[in-house]
């Protein structure tokens, strides 16, 4: 399904940015705690107005304009937060083919940014912690070669990061390893 910018279907992204022969080697989503941190805030705040409401019943306020200014407030204050980092969460994904690296990141209903990453492009990868490594996600860095000017896209929240970087290092190798030498490609 489709909203604006936001699409539900994988694999429609998947039909769109794969091409005919390339194979899916890994898929993976973001961890669920991404969600929880992002709306850490969002559950203080509703809480709050809980509270309010608790006091409003309390004291005797008038309960039909206490609950529908509460509930104003949370609209206002928390829906469309909480919105925007589920949505956030449950549709950015990384995807690793046998030919490119694609990453999604779909911010609300109106913004998407798609990167797909050739793995001739990429120089290297490499994990970082998060939370101490307590947690069963870490940070995954993708270096891209100095020709596309050396920069590195870091993703937070990666599940099993550390296996995700390998698979995507075994990736690579074989890609380099079926390239053609000039020898082969010029003729004798």
């Amino acid at each position: 399904m489709r909203i604006f910018a936001l699409e539900t279907d994988v694999n429609k992204i998947k039909k769109r940015f794969c091409a005919e022969g390339e194979e899916e080697i890994l898929l993976t989503y973001y961890h669920g705690l991404s969600f929880l941190f992002a709306i850490f805030r969002e559950i203080f705040i509703t809480m709050g107005l809980g509270i309010l409401g608790a006091i409003g019943w309390h004291f005797d306020w008038p309960m039909l304009w206490t609950v529908g200014i509460i509930f104003l407030l949370w609209f206002v204050f928390v829906f469309f937060n909480l919105m925007k980092a589920y949505i956030d969460w449950a549709y950015d994904f990384i995807l690793i083919t046998t030919d490119k690296v694609i990453l999604l990141d779909q911010t609300s209903f109106f913004k998407r940014e798609i990167k797909p990453i050739h793995i001739e492009n990429i120089g290297g990868v490499s994990t970082k912690t998060q939370y101490w490594d307590i947690f069963p996600f870490g940070i995954l860095c993708i270096h891209l070669k100095e020709g596309l000017g050396g920069q590195s896209i870091t993703k937070h929240y990666v599940p099993r990061a550390r296996k995700v970087a390998g698979i995507l290092s075994d990736v690579i190798t074989k890609y380099q390893r079926h390239q053609p030498t000039a020898q082969e490609v010029l003729p004798s």
